[in-house]
């Protein structure tokens, strides 16, 4: 890469990430409303015990380490922790009248940051932030996607988190490029927190192995060695999740943890008992209703599905493309055919990466638009990349912003009376 193209390459970094800051300070007038949702009203007095300290030290850290609730890992309340804990030191005690001021830091940090940070590695991936509009239109559009918007209002989760991790764990088997290195590696521990935080470095189980495989077939690596990297990698990834979650280590939080996640595990398959059990059937077909208002028409759905497949097929982004098209897989077939609760968060991290590669595809028509011999497939390609454009915009315009409009407005102006 030229001088020339690296200040290119930098200036368009500096625009998006202008833009991305906009949309974090956009976020933070209706984070600052000073309500709790019913989830966050049981989490939040967790993460006040963890900051009750005590003038005995075996009691703080005890209270520190063994907070309670097992439905989420360690990791989250530990970064909730950490992110009041300035506050708790600059304020004392009183900090806990500072109720509003205190949500507000934990959306914002907890949730809507880590979003971000996930969507510009996502951008990164699939542009290199080498052409302006390509890089701004798509980091636009995931950021305005309605599911990610209404994540990061009101919404203090350990989501955004666990989809930082799979990004991280995306980005680092993309950077290692079948050598097996240091990011290889990264890629494991990255994968151990996902597990950590909220269990989705399991669904890596066909991405793993089919990484090594790929090692093995382009004769990167041996036979020996792909059994013996998977056991590594899967070590890592175990050692991680387990040092990520101290309180294991004790025998009651322990067995807590495990009746929490056998109890979650029947809600997954079967549903709340306070709802309507209609929609709690399996199927993509009871999907729909999730699928379209929180991430567009399912017409656009599967042509970005399908531009994920075109891009794992061809052009200078298919190794990434079939990374992720491999990690949407076995999650996506899960969701849509044995989980029972359709809220658009548990799919969101499958959409995202599955969005990005499915929106980098038009690169593959830019590049034919501009470097194809024949005429006639030029022009096909400049027509196709200006009908999808013209459809992406329409759908952001009709669709997108007019839904985010809302939720902005029920969470900014409507609680503000």
């Amino acid at each position: 890469m030229s001088d020339a193209d690296k200040k290119r390459t930098r200036q368009n970094i500096g625009v998006v990430l202008f833009i991305t800051l906009m949309y974090f300070v956009l976020m933070g007038l209706p984070n600052s409303n000073g309500s709790a949702t019913q989830d966050e009203a049981i989490t939040y007095p967790i993460v006040v015990k963890m900051l009750d300290f005590d003038p005995d030290p075996h009691i703080t850290l005890g209270r520190l380490i063994i907070y309670g609730d097992y439905h989420y890992g360690y990791l989250f309340y530990l970064s909730s922790f950490l992110v009041l804990l300035p506050m708790r030191l600059i304020l004392g005690p009183e900090y806990i009248q500072q109720f509003a001021l205190m949500m507000f830091l934990l959306r914002m940090f907890i949730s809507v940051l880590p979003m971000l940070v996930a969507i510009l590695l996502l951008v990164q991936m699939q542009t290199g932030f080498r052409n302006l509009w390509g890089s701004l239109g798509m980091t636009v559009f995931l950021l305005a996607v309605p599911a990610v918007v209404r994540q990061n209002i009101a919404w203090w989760h350990p989501d955004a988190l666990a989809i930082l991790c799979v990004v991280l764990t995306i980005y680092f088997l993309n950077r290692d490029r079948l050598r097996f290195g240091r990011f290889f590696w990264l890629a494991a521990a990255t994968c151990g927190l996902a597990t950590a935080i909220k269990l989705l470095g399991v669904w890596f189980v066909l991405t793993i192995p089919a990484y090594l495989i790929a090692g093995w077939t382009q004769k990167q690596i041996k036979v020996g060695r792909v059994f013996l990297l998977g056991l590594g990698f899967t070590a890592v990834m175990a050692a991680v999740t387990v040092l990520s979650n101290p309180f294991v280590f004790y025998e009651s939080p322990r067995q807590r943890m495990i009746e929490i996640q056998t109890y979650k595990t029947q809600e997954l398959k079967y549903g709340y008992s306070h709802d309507d059990p209609y929609y709690y059937q399996h199927g993509p077909v009871f999907w729909e209703w999730t699928l379209k208002n929180r991430f567009g028409p399912l017409a656009l759905l599967l042509a970005l599905l399908g531009g994920l497949a075109a891009g794992a097929l061809w052009g200078e982004r298919r190794f990434v493309n079939r990374v992720i098209l491999s990690w949407c897989m076995p999650l996506g077939v899960y969701l849509l055919w044995f989980v029972a609760p359709k809220p658009d968060h548990y799919i969101l991290p499958v959409m995202l990466p599955l969005f990005s590669g499915g929106l980098g595809s038009l690169g593959l028509l830019w590049d034919a638009a501009r470097e194809s011999k024949r005429g006639w497939l030029r022009w096909l390609a400049w027509i196709g990349l200006a009908a999808a454009v013209i459809v992406l915009v329409a759908v952001l315009v009709t669709n997108y912003l007019p839904t985010d409009r809302r939720f902005w407005l029920e969470h900014w102006l409507v609680e503000r009376g």
